[in-house]
């Protein structure tokens, strides 16, 4: 073989493995970027430093805004109110722990098949999640969970490539379910006395009776000639405080209370007087929170747990201390200040037990 010949072949195989080198490494950023991984590589270590959380639906609508203030998380399309805290830490703690487990489509034109399409538009089935933390921000589009097993289709909001994540994960849509919902968890037992006044019709009042049969609660005066009925709906309306939860919480300003409003009493055995000021709107019923104290009721419950604890510290073992009740005087302002400037939608099933009229408590009449 020639020497020329010889060269020409040596050359023309090292352009062919300068070629295939190149290629090679041309194409390892597209690999790399197809590999399965975290789908939030960094926020595991960025959680305690969010700030901000944002929910944007179908048309680009924002549907909640959870921000960090100066006085804790609050919920923008709900004046601030106080936010699910815990609810809103699970959701950044799926997307800090999912993996990317499967590369799924990068055309535009199918995302809408996994519900990972744009939110602009006015059909968009998936939700976009914005996470802003001092040092950067992550934006997703979460979409259909799997029919079968465990897994969310998800695109990062900037990039074309969809992705099948090992986890599901549901972003709630309703501000409302941002919130904190309990407003109020007193239980029967803690209640002396009930007084009820309707905006229309007859006031009525029960106090606390425990040798009765029929109730623990029972009316201080009936109409002449009625008897009182069935036990139930009077322990149902002791119960109304009792794992109370909001539907809906509006700003006062937003739904003024009516000149007429129902104002029921519910008298607690440490001197505290919790007012539910109630009325309808649209098919729904508001209420309005407030407490006061009656001092000759709060100093004879301090004085009863002075002697419990007196009591308590004779009998004990040892010295170990024991945790103080709250006085209620400061249980009182404590509730002011969280419920004032508020109006709260109840649920329907509380609202019955509050709103029952004084004719539903009785028997027939013959």
């Amino acid at each position: 073989m020639k020497l020329r010949t010889v060269v020409v072949m040596v050359a023309a195989a090292l352009l062919a493995l300068a070629a295939a080198t190149w290629v090679t490494r041309s194409r390892a950023p597209e690999n790399a970027a197809l590999q399965p991984g975290p789908l939030a590589p960094g926020l595991a270590k960025d959680l305690d430093q969010v700030t901000q959380v944002r929910i944007v639906g179908a048309g680009g609508a924002t549907l909640a805004t959870i921000s960090r203030g100066e006085s804790g998380w609050g919920v923008a399309e709900r004046g601030n109110y106080r936010a699910d805290t815990g609810k809103l830490r699970s959701l950044l703690q799926a997307l800090a722990a999912a993996q990317r487990v499967e590369a799924k489509t990068s055309i535009e034109g199918k995302h809408a098949l996994l519900g990972v399409e744009d939110v602009s538009g006015a059909d968009a089935y998936g939700v976009r999640v914005d996470v802003q933390t001092p040092q950067r921000s992550y934006s997703w589009i979460i979409g259909n969970n799997l029919v079968r097993g465990n897994g969310t289709y998800v695109r990062q909001a900037d990039q074309a490539q969809s992705w099948l994540i090992n986890s599901n994960i549901a972003v709630e849509r309703s501000p409302a379910n941002w919130v904190v919902r309990e407003i109020a968890d007193i239980a029967a037992g803690s209640i002396t006395a009930i007084e009820v006044a309707p905006a229309k019709g007859e006031t009525f009042a029960l106090e606390r009776r425990e040798d009765e049969p029929d109730s623990d609660f029972v009316f201080t005066r009936l109409p002449k000639g009625r008897l009182a009925g069935d036990g139930f709906h009077r322990e149902a309306l002791a119960g109304v405080l009792s794992g109370l939860v909001l539907e809906e919480v509006y700003p006062a300003a937003e739904q003024p209370e009516p000149e007429q409003v129902q104002r029921t009493r519910f008298h607690l055995d440490d001197g505290r007087v919790v007012e539910v000021r109630s009325w309808p709107k649209d098919g729904h019923t508001l209420v309005a929170l407030g407490q006061s104290l009656d001092e000759q009721q709060a100093e004879a419950w301090r004085a009863r747990q002075a002697e419990r604890a007196a009591d308590a510290s004779s009998e004990a073992a040892d010295d170990s201390p024991q945790a103080a009740p709250t006085d209620p005087a400061q249980a009182v302002e404590a509730f002011r200040k969280e419920h004032a400037g508020w109006v709260y939608r109840l649920p329907s099933y509380k609202a019955t037990n509050l709103n029952r009229p004084f004719e539903e408590y009785l028997q027939p009449a013959k």
